[in-house]
């Protein structure tokens, strides 16, 4: 008699806990934090070994300008876009769930010191000149990405780029061309 009381208990408490969890990630899952862009302009970059150079520059109200540069066939391209992101939601160790559209499982495991974030980028203006062809999608284009923010680097369309200091010249002079 004793026994089956023991073991009634501790099901419930099995049961209980159970729900618990399951109450806790579906309930964080529904918290969504909106990504915003510094009103300061900050620019990350990567250089290739071949002198190829990309730099994505986030402007203020979610503006980006990501510029693509071939110096060995004389080739530039920028676009100006608006992103729209949210974080991913994190829970604990390197597990994250994050809302990308298309995707219907959105748990991922992503390394330590990284803060993912997922976006849909539109394509405002388009500007490119030289012999090369587009990297880019056209104006009035969506996509979709993952960026990953770490402390002085992002990832992003799985090249890291590094945080360097924001030339405002260069960023007029790009706006410019956008235009």
């Amino acid at each position: 008699m004793k026994a089956t009381k023991i073991r009634s208990l501790i099901l419930k408490i099995i049961t209980i806990g159970i729900i618990l969890v399951v109450m806790f990630f579906v309930i964080k899952t529904l918290i969504v934090t909106v990504w915003l862009s510094d009103s300061a302009p900050t620019t990350y970059a990567v250089y290739g070994e071949d002198g190829r150079i990309i730099k994505l520059i986030f402007l203020e109200k979610n503006n980006t300008l990501i510029w693509y540069n071939d110096p060995n066939i004389e080739f530039n391209e920028v676009i100006l876009t608006h992103m729209r992101g949210s974080y991913a939601t994190h829970y604990f160790w390197k597990l994250w769930y994050i809302d990308e559209p298309g995707i219907s499982f959105g748990w991922r495991i992503y390394p330590e010191g990284v803060i993912p974030v997922s976006m849909e980028i539109e394509v405002l203006k388009k500007y490119s000149s030289g012999m090369g062809e587009s990297t880019f999608p056209k104006m009035g284009e969506k996509f979709d990405s993952i960026i990953l923010f770490k402390d002085n680097a992002i990832e992003f369309e799985n090249m890291k780029l590094e945080k360097e200091r924001t030339d405002p010249i260069f960023v007029q002079d790009l706006l410019l061309k956008a235009g």
